[in-house]
Parts: structure tokens; sequence; C-alpha cells
């Protein structure tokens, strides 16, 4: 991996020949690396929407109709439930069976809390936008054998799956989508102007990410959030800390 710091010239070039500059973040990263200096962080990025030529984004876990309450965010391209769901001062999209994915995933949270319990589904699930988190209940044979009578019964048929995980299990829409094709999305959305094609920026940290750097790589730059994440990354260039994201924002916004 290279420091992306270093691509500042050839972006400078870039975007003075008129091409657009997309840069995405993934917003839950932000707010867990950088905490305290994250809403400093998010103004600087919705500045960048007032920078001729720059179109800046974020990707969540959280609904669109939760990214849009952020300060400024009718300024950015939102990529809202990992991507199901993109909304833009230029176009909006949503995942064609997202409502049903969305219904699929209450109604199996309301049938969890008829067969097992209001009191264990509140302490030991979790439900947002499309994907429900279920700890696995290992100290309560008899709750664990439920359990796994009652997801079989009720997935069969859905447009969900099941990912075991050694403590919990991710029931996620059952589909190939990922980040990777919502930014693919993204760029066939963007408007072009004079058939000039968009440079896509990609910055995030999470294992979710990796599609999305599989992704961006073929036009673009895919930059981690960390100089080292501990394994192997599909991202080219890295970030090491808040001071170089700092620096890269307001070095963008200076353009």
């Amino acid at each position: 991996m290279y420091p992306f710091l270093n691509e500042t010239p050839r972006l400078s070039k870039l975007i003075a020949t008129g091409r657009p500059l997309c840069l995405l973040f993934n917003y839950d990263d932000l707010t867990a690396i950088y905490k305290k200096d994250g809403l400093a962080i998010l103004k600087k990025i919705t500045d960048l929407a007032e920078t001729p030529n720059i179109c800046p984004g974020i990707f969540s876990r959280k609904t669109i109709a939760d990214l849009q309450l952020l300060p400024q965010s009718k300024t950015l391209i939102l990529a809202g439930s990992n991507g199901y769901e993109i909304d833009s001062p230029g176009f909006t999209w949503l995942f064609p069976k997202l409502g049903l994915i969305r219904h699929q995933l209450e109604r199996l949270y309301t049938t969890l809390q008829m067969e097992l319990g209001p009191s264990w589904t509140k302490t030991n699930t979790n439900i947002e936008s499309v994907e429900l988190q279920i700890k696995i209940p290992e100290e309560d044979p008899l709750m664990y054998q439920r359990l796994f009578q009652i997801l079989p019964e009720n997935l069969d048929g859905s447009l969900l799956a099941i990912i075991q995980h050694p403590s919990f299990l991710q029931i996620i829409p059952g589909n190939n989508w990922d980040r990777g094709k919502s930014v693919e999305k993204i760029f066939q959305l963007l408007p072009r102007e004079s058939d000039k094609l968009p440079v896509l920026c990609y910055l995030g940290a999470e294992n979710s990410d990796e599609p999305a750097f599989r992704q961006v790589n073929l036009y673009g730059y895919s930059v981690l959030l960390r100089e080292n994440i501990g394994r192997k990354t599909n991202a080219r260039y890295f970030l090491q800390s808040t001071q170089d994201l700092n620096k890269l924002l307001i070095w963008l916004n200076s353009q």
C-alpha cells in the first residue's frame, strides 16, 4: 500500500481537467475510529460539495432516513442500508426488493418475540436496516435448540440468508448485493459532463468495505483509513491517522 497523501499532485491535475472526483467515506468507520472528531470530519466532508468537480458521499449501515438527519446531508451522496438505498442531490435509487426484505426481517423479529419471549428477544437481538443479529444462546441448550428450529422454518422461501459467527447469527438479504455493487451503481448514476468519466475514491476500514475497494480499483482509489489493519486488504492506499485525513480534507477544500 502507498500513502494516499502522496497522490495529491496527481489529484490536483485531475481536478483541474474538470473530471468529477467522487469521494465516498464509510461513515460508520469515521465515527468509530475518530469518535470525538467525527462531526468535525463530517463537516469537512460536506464542505467538499462546494468545491467544483468534487462530489462527496457516505456509506453506512444506517437507513437513508437516519442519514438525512445529519447536518448538511442534502449536499451528500447517501448510500444507506449498506448500499441498498442511495440518495443524492442529483439521483436516487432503491434495491428493487428492499421493501420486502425489510418486511421479512421485521416479521422474523416479531416471530422471535412470540416464540422466545419479548424480554429475551430485546436483550439478545438487534435489528438495523437490512440486518438482524442474534446472540447464540450456547449457555441455554433448550433455547439454542428452539432458536435453530425457528430460523430454518421462517427463512425457507424468503429473501433472507443466515450467516453463523462464533458468538452470533447474522440474518441478511440472501443475494449478492454488496458495497462493491453499490459503488458501481453510483458510478453509473453520476452525471457526466462532456463525456468525462468520474474518478471514484472509497475510504474505509471495515470488512464490508473490501468489495468496494475491489470495485473502485478499476477506476479510482481505494484508501484504508489506517496504516495497518492486521489482515489482508484490497485497498491500495492508506491514511495513517486522523491528522492525515484532516490534511487531505483541508487540501481538497482548498482546490
